[in-house]
């Protein structure tokens, strides 16, 4: 049972009111319990897709002829102590809340962010509605024990014949075995969904171990854990690249995730309506391949091909041209002027490498500005919802229960305490000759990297202050010359290599 206290007394009210509106399918009464300007989240509940509304007349708008059909009942509190009424640090106490709710196909969860009106009135700044389990396809709470289902089979026998019918007839192909492609084959497979991941590189985690040597997360460990199996508490703060490659490849084998790597589709899929799959052609390491699955999951990351513009005289240059994705260490450069093309993390990272490890000179060329912040400041905002004292799902919830709209909103109204809190190392940048920025407006790093990304600082700066990374700012390569590349604006760097970044 929950405590009753102050804020639960907040919460109870506030549902019972919302529970009413929901249950009488009046949609009004549900904007009601909204500020003018509130936002309501709803993933899958009303319609099978994502969607968010501000203020009243758009709440109301969506919902008039959608409360009825999607039946909402049995609104309650959260029991969960992750989710239980709580007052948010603040100089307001504002409160939040889990809640739980059915519908008659599904089982759903919600989160609710309470402050007062004008009139001292209890109402939502936001709330969301997410659905969690469909009914009769419930995700697993555990693993089965061995010993109670074996009859005088090894685990073995029985894993073998499990795999092998998941390979000869698979109901989902995930393409990709990164960190989401294996999560949701984690997920399904506790759904008892049968799942087929399908990865080109060799093995799992590939894609981190042939980037270059020195990178590491510039997330917080509690933010990428990884769903049923938490770090240890000895992990690093901010993992680097081939813990993450470990990581990926030991959980594909710890969650008995069935994967082929050395293989990709070849064509492309067909979708047959008559019998409702695909058609799949796969080249598996070598080897032609027919499958017919009912989904197929694109899990191939956010980040597009390579990008290397195209200069002029390429021809004439006699030193090395390379993208960031070919570099990987700094010795290669040793006694050599580098200069690197771009201005975000991998082109910061790359001149950080070469500056420190014994090139002659490095040189980045920034063309416009880049959005800066220090990795430190984005690692303290990260921890207020990953928390090392809760579990990796509550702080995914609760940020996806967040409008980007609204967390937009917010970073702009706090822009001057953002830049405030960067202002040492912004001087440290500026003195260098880089211009910087947090966003178009001021919404800053977090919100950026859903729209153009930016640059965490872990060092450069200071490297970038004395001179040690030289700054071109403001214009573009426009051609290769024999010994360097000419700039937009007549001038010209020399270079024994180039790095696109």
């Amino acid at each position: 049972m929950l405590a009753f206290n102050e804020q639960t007394r907040i919460a109870t009210e506030w549902l019972a009111d919302f529970s009413s509106a929901l249950q009488s399918a009046n949609a009004e009464a549900f904007a009601a319990m909204f500020l003018p300007d509130g936002w309501f989240r709803d993933v899958l509940t009303f319609t099978w897709d994502n969607r968010t509304l501000e203020g009243k007349d758009k709440i109301v708008a969506y919902l008039s002829k959608r409360l009825s059909p999607a039946e909402v009942s049995q609104v309650k509190l959260c029991e969960d102590c992750y989710f239980r009424p709580m007052y948010i640090s603040g100089p307001e106490q504002d409160v939040e809340t889990g809640f739980t709710f059915e519908t008659p196909i599904a089982h759903g969860k919600g989160y609710a962010r309470l402050v007062r009106n004008e009139h001292g009135e209890w109402r939502a700044l936001l709330a969301s509605m997410m659905l969690v389990d469909i009914k009769g396809h419930e995700e697993l709470p555990g693993r089965e024990n061995f010993e109670d289902i074996a009859a005088n089979r090894s685990w073995g026998e029985m894993e073998a014949e499990r795999k092998g019918l998941i390979e000869s007839d698979p109901h989902v192909i995930i393409i990709g075995s990164g960190q989401t492609g294996l999560q949701v084959a984690a997920r399904f497979k506790q759904m008892n969904i049968p799942t087929l991941v399908l990865e080109r590189n060799t093995r799992v985690g590939d894609n981190w171990r042939h980037r270059y040597d020195s990178l590491a997360l510039h997330t917080v460990r509690e933010h990428h854990q990884l769903l049923y199996q938490p770090h240890p508490s000895t992990w690093p703060i901010f993992t680097p690249r081939d813990k993450v490659a470990s990581m990926l490849e030991s959980y594909a084998v710890n969650q008995d995730l069935v994967v082929w790597t050395s293989s990709a589709i070849v064509g492309r899929p067909v979708y047959d309506s008559e019998t409702r799959t695909w058609d799949v052609a796969i080249d598996h390491a070598g080897a032609q391949v027919i499958l017919h699955p009912a989904h197929i999951v694109l899990a191939t990351g956010t980040s597009g091909d390579p990008y290397i513009p195209k200069l002029e005289d390429k021809g004439r240059f006699t030193g090395t041209s390379i993208h960031a994705t070919q570099y990987k260490a700094p010795q290669p450069f040793s006694g050599q002027d580098v200069v690197v093309v771009g201005a975000g993390n991998t082109a910061i990272d790359i001149c950080q490498d070469l500056a420190t490890c014994g090139a002659k000179s490095v040189t980045m060329v920034q063309r416009s500005s880049t959005c800066v912040v220090s990795r430190d400041s984005v690692a303290r905002h990260m921890l207020h919802t990953w928390s090392p004292k809760v579990p990796v799902e509550v702080g995914d919830f609760k940020f996806a229960s967040l409008p980007l709209g609204y967390m937009k909103k917010t970073a702009i109204q706090r822009q001057q305490q953002s830049w405030d809190q960067e202002k040492e190392l912004h001087d440290k940048l500026e003195k260098g000759g880089m211009k910087v920025h947090l966003g178009p407006e001021g919404q800053g790093p977090n919100l950026l990297v859903f729209e153009r990304g930016g640059g965490l600082d872990k060092g450069a700066a200071d490297l970038i202050a004395s001179g040690k990374i030289k700054i071109k700012q403001g214009c573009e390569p426009k051609a290769f010359t024999e010994r360097g590349i000419l700039l937009a604006d007549g001038s010209a760097l020399r270079a024994d290599a180039v790095i696109f970044a």
